[in-house]
């Protein structure tokens, strides 16, 4: 994903990950990516996260690496603040597409590189059929995302709040979608957590029926794996 973007490690002194979870993406750019020439900081909506993410940085002695707790459809940050905007996975869950592509275009310098990866819907026209809305809704209802929309979409939604933005769309199913079915297995030849923990088969079962359906959905074509590398007019 880092070289997608493109980024000019030499260029790039400040980063904002945006919905970092524990902070995996946000050590790796700071210790391995670019380097602790830059400072990347975190952002997620649970306090539970960041402060894991601030223990595992001090941890693995990564000092450039800092997490707070914020909202990525409102943040405090000035305009023009980063250098480079990482949003990996996070784009599925915003209630907001519009204000979520907004907020992170507003807080990236011009001349800088926003990259996101995101489970996107396919494109229409033509519009979805009866049985695919049945399919989105399903994985949905399972994981509690408010909707997708394509990656064509965020596209738009980019030169739409940054006119003459230079924006790259590319599809990563192929390159991603084995991932799905290995997640399914990954529980088979570790099944440990599940027979230690009895009150979890109900989940797990669960989760292997949606990991199942998403990996359908990607091989036929209704989801993509999308991949937006954005530099800022």
């Amino acid at each position: 994903m880092f070289k997608f973007s493109k980024a000019e490690k030499s260029k790039v002194t400040s980063v904002l990950d945006v919905g970092c979870g524990i902070g995996g993406s946000s050590r790796r750019l700071a210790s391995k990516c670019i380097g602790n020439e830059a400072q990347v900081t975190g952002i997620t909506l649970s306090q539970e996260q960041a402060k894991r993410a601030n223990e595992l940085a001090k941890s693995q002695n990564i000092p450039n690496a800092k997490f707070e707790v914020m909202d990525a459809l409102n943040m405090s940050f000035a305009d023009n603040s980063f250098d480079l905007v990482w949003a990996c996975e996070s784009g599925e869950h915003m209630p907001d597409k519009k204000k979520y592509v907004e907020e992170m275009i507003r807080v990236l310098k011009p001349g800088g590189t926003l990259v996101l990866a995101t489970w996107c819907q396919r494109e229409t026209p033509p519009a979805l059929t009866k049985v695919e809305k049945s399919q989105l809704q399903f994985l949905y209802d399972e994981w509690a995302h408010p909707y997708f929309i394509s990656i064509q979409e965020y596209g738009r939604l980019v030169e739409a709040c940054n006119p003459g933005a230079t924006v790259t769309l590319d599809d990563w199913t192929k390159q991603t979608i084995v991932s799905w079915r290995h997640s399914i297995w990954a529980g088979v030849y570790d099944p440990l957590p599940v027979f230690t923990r009895p009150k979890i088969w109900y989940k797990t079962l669960r989760d292997i029926i949606c990991l199942e359906r998403m990996q359908r959905a990607f091989k036929r074509k209704l989801m993509i794996y999308g991949m937006m590398r954005v530099v800022k007019k």
